[in-house]
């Protein structure tokens, strides 16, 4: 059974969508909504639908409670404002059949046709197939036991997709799914598109270069 794990913090706008469309799979699937302290309806909203787990506030915190709570073999991290193939559940099991401990989706941004946002989802799905270094809007799938084996994600306010990406990479095989996943371009659009893809290299070369999570996530959102 695949375990689907959403980590929110307060986005009811999108999270009846989002569940809905999970719902929708085909595919053995338990679905675990992880609030981080919403103060809007998201966890009302979501309680309609599926089972809702508090967490302390931080996506990788959320993400491994979700974790913890998981009764499938095989764990799949979703944000809350994704769109979702019908036949992911699908490939995500053919995959692992095939010998890979995880993988990702391949990305695009669905509610615009800016040229250079097509650009950013080219080089993000490049750096997935040759570079195995999956970001959270790719849908990161996982078994659990290889999942359970680097003790989850980093407990770091930021980079922690970066930095689970090293550690798993390490231990077995992951690919990138040509099937899609899409993702809102709403935090590039609100800080500036070339402005906030410019931040995000500069964060990976600084955290590459040693600066501390708490000092670049203290970075991130003062710039944001």
């Amino acid at each position: 059974m695949i375990s689907i794990i959403v980590p929110v913090l307060n986005e009811e706008k999108t999270i009846i969508k989002t569940i809905t469309n999970l719902l929708s799979l085909k595919g053995e699937k338990e679905i675990l909504v992880i609030d981080g302290g919403s103060t809007d309806k998201t966890v009302s909203l979501a309680k309609t639908l599926v089972k809702v787990i508090e967490s302390p506030k931080g996506r990788s915190l959320q993400m491994n409670t979700g974790a913890k709570n998981a009764k499938g073999n095989i764990l799949w991290f979703v944000h809350s404002d994704s769109i979702i193939d019908k036949k992911s559940l699908l490939n995500i099991e053919k995959t692992i059949s095939k010998g890979y401990i995880g993988g990702g989706f391949s990305l695009y941004f669905y509610d615009t046709k800016n040229i250079f946002m097509k650009f950013i989802a080219i080089t993000s799905n490049l750096r997935g197939a040759f570079g195995k270094i999956f970001f959270g809007d790719q849908g990161i799938f996982i078994k659990k036991e290889s999942f359970i084996s680097i003790d989850g994600f980093p407990k770091i306010p930021i980079m922690e997709d970066f930095e689970f990406s090293l550690k798993i990479k390490k231990i077995g095989k992951m690919k990138l799914l040509k099937s899609k996943i899409g993702t809102s371009s709403r935090r590039f659009t609100k800080g500036g598109i070339f402005k906030t893809f410019l931040l995000m290299q500069k964060m990976k070369l600084l955290y590459l270069a040693g600066v501390s999570p708490d000092k670049l996530n203290k970075m991130y959102r003062e710039v944001r």
